[in-house]
Parts: structure tokens; C-alpha cells; sequence
């Protein structure tokens, strides 16, 4: 009996997508291998793409990245493109790392915003730049290096990542630059790391928890840590840093930022010993809407008192992994105003009219909206009281029963990089409410 036209074509596309993957499982590895023996050719950086970015009477200067609101607002500007200005004051890095800097934080939620916007000219989107680049290119950084973005950008490296399992890590940049003697201080190296957030297949690494013996940091950003710290103690070593000489600022948004805050932490933890990197004095450390990364006891001592993790209510990528299950970050949570806060309306209009003035869009959010993306963690811990309750399918279920009511598009909002950049542009730093005493300059 001859099989029927559909069997038959079923067949063929089973068999065509099993030699597809079969390929697939052959050439992306082998791309991987190819390109760190040098065979194989990567995106790179050209001096014609970078262009000099505008420089005002101030100081500051014109930073360009990707805004997640311009890209999903419109087919007109598919490469996201919008911009703001950004300051960096070398006089701020002769400042204590544990007094909290507000415009220092300002800048580093634009830097961070910079380095997600990498992804962009790295998988060739129409329009995007070599924005850490022109950046920090602008702000007097030399030695850039932008290339573990290389195989961690196209949809071509997802795959790869995917099949070959290597999907707990993250893109990052380095960038480096001489603060000039001063008569009361020597020269010292100022070394910036800023870490992609989520991107692709690294979604899959969030998930990541693990509950292996002894390990108290979420393990999936504890991998991609590891990595950067490693990458990052290659780079002080080639720009001939000495520790004694050195400050770190190290920031990153979402999942970069809980990888930011683990990088920071380990960095404290090395700065008394003879692998240390910079004094703790000198380390500086700024994340935004970070997720939880440590279940460690000590995650608010006072040897992390420079790490500054400044976190949206609304947002809720911050209450995850849920503070229930133990989860929470080194440091200090600086809380942005909430509609709790007094004044809100006052501080949410200036909020919305710096978003407006930097990507084209009102971002207006009802408070109810709002109110209920507060109270989302609270609902969760109910439905899923511990790790153990969320590892089972009633759990997850239980788990999405907590997402019932919130505005996904308000959630989403809540957390774009846009967000937090203007709420740190309009909100002075004595709005802002703080986990634990801090000074702020």
C-alpha cells in the first residue's frame, strides 16, 4: 500500500529537519572551535562605524543606545536608536566606593544600558552602532574590548549556545582609562566592566537555581561570573594595572546586574588578599533591576557596603528568585519611589517626562497597574512558599495564578532600561529609600 501525499510529505520534512539538526549539531561547535583558533572570521569593531558622539558646554556627552520602548513602539526604528546625555566625573572615583554617589548611579543606569545595546551592532540590526564604543570612547577610555559579544548576539549563536549547553554566561565590556595625578593622589587605572543583560537563550541560565551542596549563589549567574572574572583579571594583567592603583566600576541591568553584584562581591572578598584587584575603597558597583543572586547569610555585611543595587517596585524581575526562598543581593537595595511613597505623583510626572524627553514616548502606567506589579513577590511567596513548591507542575502553576491581574505591558515597562534611567535622571537622591545606612555625597 503507497503511503498518502501527507505521510509522504511528513516523512521528508521529518527527515530534512533531523539532517538539519544533525548539520546543525556538526557546524555550530565547529564554528565555536574555528573562531578561537583564529580560522574563522567575527564581527569586529572598525574605526569608519565609530563615530564621535556630541560633547556639550557641560561636560557631559551624547550617549546613543538601544531603547527597548522605541523598538517595540514602532517599525520605524528597528535598531531602537535614542539617546541622553551622560556624565562621568574622574573627581568621583576619589571618593570612598561606600558612600553612595547619586550622579555616579545615574550614569552607570546609562552605561548599562550601552553595553545591552552592544548585542545589536554585533547581530548587523540595521542602524545600530558600536555603542560601548562611541561611549565610552567619548567619556576617555581607551583598550575597549567588546568581543565576547562575538558568539553571544546572532540568532546563528543562540543555536550554538543551545546545543552545546553553554548558556550560563553573558557579553560584557571592558574599557579603561588614566585618572590624572592629583596633588593629594597618584595616577590610578579606572577600570569599567558593564554586563549584558538577559539575551536569548541566556533566559534558559535564569532558571538555573540549583540547590548543589555548599553553594549559596544562584548558579547560573554564579557560571557567567566566573567567566567575566576570569576575562577580567586577563585584562587588568594586559593593561599592566596595579592593584594598589586601581578602581573598578562595575555595573549592569537585569541578569547583568545580579552578575555585576556576584563580580562586586567576589572582588570585595579578594581585595585584603594577594589576588586583589583594586582596594574595597575603590571598587565601585551599581545594578539595576537586578534578580536575586545569593542565598548567602552574609549578603548584607558590611564588606559589600559598595555595592548599590538600585531596584523599581514595579519591577518584577527584582522580587525574583522570591526573597521567601532566600534569595536577595550583596549590598545595599536603593529603593526608587513607589506609588506608597509620599509625593509619588510629583515624582512619577518628572519620571515620565525625562522618558518622554529621552525616547519619544509617554510611559504613563495606571497607579493600580502599578500597585499590583508592587505586590506581585507577596502574591507569589503565598502561592509558592519554597524552591521545593516551585519544582513541580502544581507549583508552576500556582506560580502563574500570582501573574493573574498584572499588566504584562505595565510589568514590562516597569523594567526597561528607559525606566530606570529616567527615574534616576528626575529623582533626587533623598527620594530614595535605602535597606541599609548609607551616606550619600
Amino acid at each position: 500500500m503507497r503511503a498518502s501525499p501527507v505521510r509522504r510529505f511528513a516523512f521528508v520534512l521529518s527527515a530534512a529537519l533531523a539532517c538539519f539538526l544533525a548539520v546543525g549539531l556538526f557546524i555550530v561547535p565547529a564554528r565555536y572551535v574555528g573562531v578561537r583558533m583564529g580560522m574563522v572570521p567575527t564581527t569586529q569593531v572598525t574605526s569608519a562605524d565609530v563615530q564621535i558622539p556630541t560633547q556639550h558646554a557641560d561636560g557631559s556627552v551624547t550617549a546613543e543606545y538601544c531603547s527597548e520602548a522605541v523598538t517595540t513602539n514602532g517599525l520605524e526604528n528597528l535598531s531602537g536608536r535614542t539617546s541622553t546625555a551622560i556624565s562621568l566625573d574622574n573627581a568621583w572615583f576619589s571618593h570612598d566606593s561606600r558612600i553612595y554617589q547619586h550622579d555616579l548611579a545615574t550614569a552607570c543606569a546609562v552605561l548599562a544600558a550601552v553595553c545591552n545595546s552592544e548585542s545589536q551592532y554585533y547581530s548587523n540590526v540595521q542602524g545600530s552602532l558600536p555603542y560601548a564604543e562611541q561611549t565610552l570612547g567619548a567619556l576617555g577610555f581607551d583598550d575597549v574590548r567588546t568581543e565576547s559579544y562575538a558568539l553571544r548576539s546572532s540568532l546563528l549563536d543562540e543555536l550554538g549556545a543551545l546545543l552545546s549547553g553553554t548558556h550560563d554566561v553573558a557579553a560584557y565590556t571592558f574599557a579603561s582609562k588614566t585618572i590624572p595625578r592629583t596633588a593629594s593622589a597618584p595616577s590610578t587605572t579606572l577600570v569599567f566592566v558593564g554586563i549584558r543583560g538577559s539575551y536569548g537563550v541566556e533566559w534558559l541560565s535564569n532558571f538555573n537555581l540549583s540547590d548543589a551542596e555548599g553553594a549559596a549563589d544562584h548558579q547560573g549567574f554564579r557560571a557567567a561570573e566566573d567567566e567575566i572574572q576570569r576575562a577580567l583579571t586577563q585584562y587588568a594583567n594586559t593593561i599592566g594595572a596595579d592593584p594598589q592603583h586601581t578602581r573598578i566600576l562595575i555595573t549592569g541591568h537585569s541578569r547583568g546586574g545580579a552578575i555585576a553584584n556576584l563580580l562586586a562581591a567576589r572582588l570585595d572578598n579578594l581585595s585584603d588578599t594577594d589576588n586583589q584587584m583594586a582596594p574595597a575603597s575603590g571598587i565601585y558597583a551599581y545594578t539595576f533591576a537586578a534578580p536575586g543572586a545569593t542565598r548567602a547569610a552574609d549578603q548584607h555585611n558590611v564588606t559589600y557596603g559598595n555595592i548599590f543595587n538600585i531596584v523599581n517596585e514595579s519591577d518584577i524581575i527584582p522580587q525574583l528568585p522570591l526573597s521567601i526562598w532566600g534569595y536577595g543581593k550583596y549590598g545595599t537595595t536603593v529603593t526608587l519611589p513607589s506609588v506608597s511613597s509620599n509625593g509619588f505623583d510629583g515624582h512619577y510626572d518628572a519620571m515620565c517626562e525625562a522618558f518622554q524627553q529621552n525616547t519619544g514616548i509617554a510611559p504613563r502606567i495606571s497607579e493600580d497597574a502599578l500597585a499590583t506589579l508592587d505586590a506581585f513577590g507577596e502574591r507569589a511567596a503565598r502561592e509558592v512558599p519554597s524552591t521545593e513548591a516551585f519544582a513541580n507542575p502544581l507549583g508552576i502553576f500556582s506560580f502563574a495564578r500570582a501573574l493573574f491581574g498584572v499588566d504584562l505591558s505595565a510589568a514590562l515597562i516597569s523594567h526597561y532600561p528607559d525606566t530606570y534611567i529616567a527615574w534616576m535622571q528626575s529623582v533626587p537622591a533623598g527620594h530614595l529609600s535605602f535597606d541599609a545606612p548609607a551616606q550619600a555625597a
